[in-house]
């Protein structure tokens, strides 16, 4: 066995060599996904503006898409607000 561990990926399955020289993998994947998904988003509007036939498979589409590119959301933890007390349940009393 090689002395590289076997979860750790080698430097061969990260970059790919194509005609502009070695790229990594996952800069390819994902500019490759950003190319689709905005195609999918053009092809999309154009069948709204254009088409008078139901635009809900359109839509369902275009909102699908718009929300693969868009972050999910978190909830960020008030650092400041740690030491809060709330106020007792005036039913429970």
């Amino acid at each position: 066995m090689d002395s590289q561990s076997i979860s750790e990926e080698s430097d061969v399955s990260t970059r790919w060599s194509t005609l502009c020289g070695r790229i990594e993998k996952t800069q390819v994947i994902y500019f490759s996904q950003m190319i689709i998904v905005f195609t999918v988003i053009v092809a999309c509007i154009v069948n709204l503006s254009i088409i008078d036939s139901p635009s809900t498979p359109w839509a369902t589409i275009l909102s699908g898409t718009v929300g693969y590119i868009l972050p999910a959301p978190k909830i960020r933890k008030n650092k400041k607000a740690k030491n809060v007390t709330l106020l007792p349940d005036s039913t429970q009393q």
